[in-house]
């Protein structure tokens, strides 16, 4: 029974005395999109799909609407690109454009095309 005692005292000590020498690891947060990342992938990994994209739909008055701008819009560019030929440079003809370029992009997607 003593034997048996001390046995188990030493195998404490030794126990002991080894997890006071192990290095401590110290605890640092996860950053947040790869928390985020995991997540996600969890998410496909288990057949999730993710959620469809919103269609927005549009009505056909709607899309006559942008149209008509965009035609308002390129005869004002027409125009003004032949006074720009003359030396005369309409100042908001760089704006004119990226609204052009707007227009048109919005209704390529509306349509489908």
């Amino acid at each position: 029974m003593r034997f048996l005692c001390l046995r188990s005292l030493v195998l404490s000590l030794a126990i002991t005395a080894w997890c006071s020498s192990a290095p401590a690891q110290s605890a640092q947060p996860i950053p947040r999109g790869r928390t985020e990342a995991n997540n996600a992938t969890r998410q496909a990994e288990n057949g999730i799909e993710p959620p469809a994209p919103v269609s927005h739909t549009i009505s056909a008055g709607e899309l006559q609407k942008q149209a008509d701008e965009l035609l308002a819009l390129a005869q004002q560019v027409h125009s003004d690109t032949q006074r720009a030929s003359q030396g005369v440079l309409d100042k908001d003809l760089k704006d004119r454009l990226k609204r052009i370029e707007k227009l048109s992009k919005k209704l390529r997607d509306e349509l489908g095309l």
